[in-house]
């Protein structure tokens, strides 16, 4: 899992690294106003609301930084990547996410670094697979066929092939 997501990482890095801060931040009207960066940035801060609480074993993804920085300047968004696929590997161990409901009552839910890792990867491809509407709507060349697919429909569809 850990490889799969370094890749993504990469990918993610290599598809956007061409971009412009223009074209980064330019209202896609089939996503509703929001910004290729604004995907890339809430992509990035879910990683790394989970890296930073592995070490203390409490979580919460409700309590996100949402860095202008991040979702307006591609090379912010580079060195981010960079130093996210530099830390997840990490041994598993069990985590607490903490959530809030509507009159802001603290709970916990027992989980493990593992299986957020694998949320956070999935949560991605799926905002990827946005960012590649965006992309496809601003008429951006060499997009990877499979950028913004789940790997287990990749491996599906290549079964059907045969």
């Amino acid at each position: 899992m850990i490889k799969s997501i370094e890749n993504n990482l990469q990918e993610l890095s290599q598809i956007i690294n061409p971009l412009s801060d223009h074209l980064y931040t330019k209202k896609s009207k089939y996503l509703f106003g929001s910004s290729i960066g604004q995907h890339i940035r809430h992509i990035l801060e879910m990683y790394e609301v989970l890296l930073a609480g592995y070490p203390s074993g409490r979580f919460s993804f409700e309590n996100r930084k949402r860095n202008q920085a991040l979702e307006e300047n591609v090379r912010e968004m580079l060195f981010t990547v960079e130093r996210i696929a530099a830390e997840i590997n990490k041994k598993d161990k069990e985590l607490f996410c903490v959530l809030h409901d509507h009159a802001n009552n603290e709970q916990e839910l027992k989980t493990t670094y593992f299986r957020e890792l694998l949320y956070c990867f999935e949560h991605g491809i799926h905002h990827q697979a946005l960012i590649k509407v965006a992309l496809k709507e601003f008429e951006w060349e060499n997009i990877p066929e499979n950028f913004g697919v789940a790997p287990s429909t990749v491996k599906f569809r290549l079964a059907c092939a045969q």
